[in-house]
């Protein structure tokens, strides 16, 4: 990890001898892909804001897709980068797999960008969706070298929370109610706060899936705010009262809908640090949200929820790892088709929206979990588990 952090320090060194051969690629369009000069098998897409000037640094953001997909790592930041004029790069090489690799993949990505265009150091960002925020938060939490980690759909490794943070960065989680990492990230907040790196989290209505525009957009507003603080962007009191115009139409929206946590999130998200009058305003609504009935019965059902959902998890793990000792292609599965049944019942119910929130993550994760150890049993030519697998797969499946 320390060669990580040597090489990405270097590149700063040479940050400002970036080549002109790349310079006279068009603004305001995703370009698909550009090689790597050093490993010509790999490549990545960029998108440069109609703004901007090849003689002018400008911020830019780092994109892992846990799929390479270049484009479509690119497509959710489009509006913030328009916004707020910032370069977008995302790997068409880099993709779910040996952590190893895939910083070395980075490491080549970085090098070529930064010596190639017009970068402003002090502004660099990283994100990743899935396995690919947790690359994003590794080099955020490893290098010192990125203002800000905007994490979609997962949070860290678990290892990587014994290196020692770098606070200087912001830390943006993002995840869907339905996402099967969505207990992760909520308990990641108070490992963040634990080490005083600067955070929040966006919770969308929707499952494992890269954040919408809109969303993205929110994401970089509350960045934007993090920088004026940083001084490092000159702060813009048009663009402050847009943030704080924003958020509380939010905020208020989502108390009238009676999501009472979402809506205390959204008021302080609203909260610039800026604006004494207002911020004491939405200061005063937090706390009248959180005497209420409503809220405390939020916070104990979601409670009960995460005790019901680790319990459900962990049955469903024990009896697939007992069963895996045994299994065979024509293994009796009724166990599974009940519980899976159970879930998709519970899926179903409009009537308690937390418990089939929970049900939608439950059977994405264990969906996801029995195809990756069937994959691994296949490589291993253990093909009776390897069938088992797969007949459970398709139950699951089958049932969402």
């Amino acid at each position: 990890m320390k060669n990580t952090i040597y090489y990405i320090l270097f590149l700063f060194v040479t940050i400002f001898g970036y080549s002109q051969e790349k310079q006279l690629l068009k603004t305001g369009v995703i370009i698909d892909s550009v090689k790597i000069a050093t490993a010509p098998t790999e490549s990545y897409a960029i998108y440069f804001p109609k703004k901007y000037d090849a003689k002018t640094p400008m911020a830019l953001v780092f994109i892992f897709d846990p799929a390479a997909r270049g484009k479509k790592g690119i497509e959710p930041f489009i509006l913030a980068a328009e916004t707020y004029n910032y370069i977008l790069v995302c790997s068409n090489t880099l993709k779910n797999g040996l952590v190893q690799n895939n910083i070395t993949i980075a490491n080549r990505l970085f090098d070529d960008v930064l010596q190639t265009y017009a970068i402003d150091a002090s502004q660099l960002y990283i994100s990743g969706f899935s396995g690919g925020a947790r690359l994003a938060s590794l080099f955020g939490i490893s290098t010192g070298a990125f203002q800000g980690v905007i994490a979609c759909g997962a949070s860290f490794n678990g290892m990587d929370k014994f290196i020692t943070p770098s606070n200087n960065f912001s830390y943006v989680g993002m995840v869907g109610d339905r996402d099967m990492n969505y207990q992760e990230m909520i308990e990641n907040r108070e490992w963040l706060d634990k080490t005083k790196i600067v955070n929040t989290l966006f919770v969308a209505h929707v499952g494992h899936a890269w954040p919408k525009p809109s969303e993205m957009l929110r994401a970089f507003d509350w960045l934007e705010i993090q920088a004026y603080r940083k001084n490092i962007r000159p702060k813009n009191d048009s663009i402050i009262k847009r943030i704080y115009d924003a958020n509380l139409r939010i905020a208020d929206s989502l108390k009238a809908n009676k999501e009472m946590l979402l809506s205390v999130n959204a008021y302080e998200k609203g909260i610039t640090s800026f604006n004494t009058n207002e911020d004491n305003i939405l200061r005063a609504k937090i706390t009248e949200i959180k005497k209420s009935k409503e809220y405390k019965d939020e916070i104990a059902k979601m409670k009960e929820i995460k005790v019901l959902e680790n319990k459900i998890m962990g049955k469903l793990s024990l009896r697939f790892d007992q069963e895996l000792k045994w299994a065979k292609s024509t293994s009796n599965l009724k166990f599974w088709k009940s519980e899976i049944e159970d879930l998709s019942i519970m899926k179903s119910d409009d009537k308690n929206l937390l418990a089939k929130n929970m049900a939608f993550r439950i059977l994405n994760w264990f969906q996801i979990m029995v195809y990756e150890t069937g994959q691994e049993y296949k490589r291993n030519q253990e093909n009776d588990k390897f069938a088992y697998c797969q007949e459970l797969y398709k139950i699951i499946k089958d049932t969402k």
